[in-house]
């Protein structure tokens, strides 16, 4: 299955490049404003990045705003964390039917 990619590969026919003596907008560089991060590489199966390829589609449809991968990625793995993070207190401290508090770390 072949996969339609959203970053534009080369440049527009037609179009050159700018002499170097005429002045350009750069783009800022480096690591990007707020909280300290780290690139992670994950091998993603094509049929779930033409899933996710889709949804952004359909989300900018709806909602107009520009989004990408990465944004995407970020939220989802939060969220799946946070909830994930919940349940964990929850199986931590259980109450017995005793009413007695009983600690449980099998299921972390």
């Amino acid at each position: 299955m072949t996969v339609k990619s959203r970053r534009p590969m080369g440049g527009l026919p037609g179009t050159q490049r700018p002499a170097g003596d005429q002045a350009t907008a750069k783009q800022p560089v480096g690591r990007p404003q707020g909280e300290p991060s780290t690139i992670v590489n994950v091998r993603l199966p094509l049929t779930l990045v033409a899933e996710l390829d889709r949804y952004l589609d359909r989300l900018e449809g709806q909602t107009g705003l520009k989004a990408n991968r990465g944004m995407i990625t970020r939220r989802a793995l939060a969220l799946f964390l946070a909830s994930h993070a919940t349940e964990s207190l929850f199986k931590i401290f259980s109450i017995t039917e005793k009413g007695k508090r009983e600690q449980s770390f099998a299921n972390l």
